[in-house]
Protein backbone atom coordinates (compact mmCIF):
# COMPACT_ATOMS: atom_id res chain seq x y z
CA UNK A 1 0.00 0.00 0.00
CA UNK A 2 2.96 2.31 0.61
CA UNK A 3 3.94 2.03 -3.05
CA UNK A 4 0.44 2.06 -4.55
CA UNK A 5 -0.50 5.70 -3.90
CA UNK A 6 2.85 7.12 -5.07
CA UNK A 7 2.58 4.88 -8.14
CA UNK A 8 -0.88 6.18 -8.99
CA UNK A 9 0.21 9.78 -8.40
CA UNK A 10 3.31 9.32 -10.57
CA UNK A 11 1.36 7.62 -13.37
CA UNK A 12 -1.16 10.46 -13.42
CA UNK A 13 1.46 13.22 -13.30
CA UNK A 14 3.62 11.66 -16.02
CA UNK A 15 0.57 11.14 -18.22
CA UNK A 16 -0.54 14.75 -17.75
CA UNK A 17 2.93 16.12 -18.50
CA UNK A 18 3.44 13.88 -21.53
CA UNK A 19 0.11 15.08 -22.87
CA UNK A 20 0.93 18.77 -22.52
CA UNK A 21 4.70 18.77 -23.15
CA UNK A 22 5.99 17.40 -26.45
CA UNK A 23 9.48 16.95 -24.97
CA UNK A 24 8.41 14.23 -22.53
CA UNK A 25 7.88 11.17 -24.70
CA UNK A 26 6.23 8.02 -23.42
CA UNK A 27 5.71 5.17 -25.88
CA UNK A 28 2.49 3.59 -24.59
CA UNK A 29 0.57 2.77 -21.42
CA UNK A 30 2.85 -0.05 -20.37
CA UNK A 31 5.87 2.21 -20.73
CA UNK A 32 4.06 4.81 -18.63
CA UNK A 33 3.37 2.30 -15.85
CA UNK A 34 6.89 0.85 -15.97
CA UNK A 35 8.47 4.32 -15.93
CA UNK A 36 6.30 5.30 -12.98
CA UNK A 37 7.14 2.12 -11.12
CA UNK A 38 10.87 2.59 -11.72
CA UNK A 39 10.61 6.24 -10.66
CA UNK A 40 8.83 5.31 -7.42
CA UNK A 41 11.34 2.56 -6.66
CA UNK A 42 14.29 4.86 -7.39
CA UNK A 43 12.81 7.53 -5.13
CA UNK A 44 12.13 5.04 -2.32
CA UNK A 45 15.35 3.03 -2.37
CA UNK A 46 18.12 4.71 -4.37
CA UNK A 47 17.56 8.36 -3.39
CA UNK A 48 18.24 7.89 0.36
CA UNK A 49 21.48 6.04 -0.35
CA UNK A 50 22.68 8.66 -2.83
CA UNK A 51 21.73 11.51 -0.51
CA UNK A 52 23.65 9.86 2.31
CA UNK A 53 26.70 9.32 0.11
CA UNK A 54 26.74 12.92 -1.06
CA UNK A 55 25.83 14.45 2.30
CA UNK A 56 29.17 16.29 2.75
CA UNK A 57 28.89 17.92 -0.69
CA UNK A 58 25.26 18.76 -0.02
CA UNK A 59 26.17 20.42 3.29
CA UNK A 60 28.96 22.47 1.69
CA UNK A 61 26.67 23.66 -1.11
CA UNK A 62 23.84 24.38 1.36
CA UNK A 63 21.54 21.83 -0.23
CA UNK A 64 21.96 22.92 -3.83
CA UNK A 65 23.58 19.61 -4.76
CA UNK A 66 20.16 18.02 -4.24
CA UNK A 67 19.21 19.49 -7.61
CA UNK A 68 22.02 17.53 -9.26
CA UNK A 69 20.89 14.38 -7.45
CA UNK A 70 17.31 14.88 -8.68
CA UNK A 71 18.49 15.33 -12.26
CA UNK A 72 20.76 12.29 -12.05
CA UNK A 73 17.98 10.07 -10.70
CA UNK A 74 15.50 11.22 -13.35
CA UNK A 75 18.15 10.62 -16.02
CA UNK A 76 18.63 7.13 -14.55
CA UNK A 77 14.92 6.44 -14.96
CA UNK A 78 14.99 7.60 -18.60
CA UNK A 79 18.05 5.39 -19.14
CA UNK A 80 16.50 2.29 -17.55
CA UNK A 81 13.10 2.50 -19.23
CA UNK A 82 13.12 2.19 -23.02
CA UNK A 83 10.40 4.31 -24.60
CA UNK A 84 10.54 6.99 -21.90
CA UNK A 85 12.68 9.94 -22.86
CA UNK A 86 13.03 13.62 -22.14
CA UNK A 87 14.33 15.52 -25.15
CA UNK A 88 15.92 18.96 -25.21
CA UNK A 89 13.48 21.79 -24.55
CA UNK A 90 13.13 25.31 -25.89
CA UNK A 91 11.88 27.74 -23.24
CA UNK A 92 11.18 31.33 -24.31
CA UNK A 93 13.47 30.94 -27.30
CA UNK A 94 16.35 29.53 -25.26
CA UNK A 95 17.52 26.04 -26.23
CA UNK A 96 18.18 24.00 -23.09
CA UNK A 97 20.70 21.17 -23.05
CA UNK A 98 19.92 17.74 -21.60
CA UNK A 99 20.76 18.66 -17.99
CA UNK A 100 18.52 21.73 -17.87
CA UNK A 101 15.74 19.96 -19.79
CA UNK A 102 15.70 17.16 -17.21
CA UNK A 103 15.92 19.77 -14.43
CA UNK A 104 12.85 21.58 -15.76
CA UNK A 105 11.04 18.26 -16.26
CA UNK A 106 11.93 17.29 -12.68
CA UNK A 107 10.45 20.53 -11.38
CA UNK A 108 7.31 20.06 -13.47
CA UNK A 109 6.96 16.42 -12.37
CA UNK A 110 7.22 17.51 -8.73
CA UNK A 111 4.58 20.18 -9.22
CA UNK A 112 2.27 17.78 -11.06
CA UNK A 113 2.72 15.15 -8.34
CA UNK A 114 1.85 17.70 -5.68
CA UNK A 115 -1.27 18.71 -7.60
CA UNK A 116 -2.41 15.13 -8.22
CA UNK A 117 -1.74 14.15 -4.58
CA UNK A 118 -3.77 17.16 -3.45
CA UNK A 119 -6.68 16.16 -5.70
CA UNK A 120 -6.56 12.53 -4.53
Amino acid sequence: MKLLKPLIVTVASLWILSYFLPTINIGDWTTLVIASLVMVLVNKFVRPIVKLLFLPINVVTLGLFSVVINVALLWLVTYLVPGFQITNMVVLGVHLNQFFSILLASILIGMAQSFVAFVL
